[in-house]
């Protein structure tokens, strides 16, 4: 992120400039918007420069609710410091977003119900993405957008990426959403790859996005 009174700071990921194909090109402007999984808010705060009416930034709200695949050993640091890096850019853009701490297995009970949803690279990291999607479903009025690692596959078929990393769990074929979607009422109206800069790991990596419109 660029920040006032700072300048750039480096994240894990650098989506500047490219915010608006991450989301597939939704409109914004006027509407509510909920971001699960804000990390350091980077889209909540894309979002209200966007004209957003609302936003409303949910994260898990301790380092107990992460799903760590098991034989990792994994320190509670970087959870504090993404919660504190939220709150100082928060602070230093003078942002309006209402921040939400919970468990996304309860997030239809205790988020509000938004014109849009983006789902920013969150399934990855849970154990049950569906379970997840079924609550977020409840909170999407109008669109849905994921932005998530995916891969062309006849068949519904997934990738179990947990063998090397302790918060990484699955891809998905874009055939599993295809046929799930719309059990939770949804249209996929666009899907497509991308490549977007992970700094993590100093090179460019692919991130689909899903837009998704609820059926009337």
């Amino acid at each position: 992120m660029d920040l006032p009174e700072i300048g750039f700071v480096q994240g894990a990921w650098d989506l500047r400039g490219r915010f608006d194909d991450y989301v597939g090109g939704v409109e914004l402007r006027d509407r509510s918007v909920l971001d699960v999984g804000t990390a350091s808010g980077f889209l909540s705060f894309e979002a209200e420069q966007r004209g957003a009416q609302s936003v409303t930034s949910f994260n898990a709200a301790s380092f107990r609710q992460l799903q760590r695949n098991p034989g990792f050993e994994t320190s509670e640091t970087a959870f504090k410091a993404q919660l504190n890096s939220y709150r100082l850019a928060h602070h230093l853009l003078k942002s309006n977003a209402v921040p939400l701490f919970g468990d996304i297995y309860r997030l239809g009970d205790i988020a509000p119900k938004s014109d849009v949803t983006i789902v920013g690279q969150v399934l990855v990291h849970l154990r049950d993405p569906f379970g997840a999607l079924e609550q977020i479903a409840r909170c999407t009025t109008d669109t849905l957008v994921i932005a998530e690692g995916m891969f062309d596959h006849p068949n519904a078929i997934a990738a179990y990426l947990g063998e090397a990393t302790p918060f990484s769990w699955f891809h998905f074929s874009t055939t599993v959403y295809r046929q799930f979607l719309p059990k939770l009422g949804f249209e996929i109206t666009c899907i497509r790859p991308g490549k977007y800069r992970c700094v993590s790991l100093e090179q460019d990596e692919a991130v689909w996005t899903l837009v998704a419109r609820r059926r009337c």
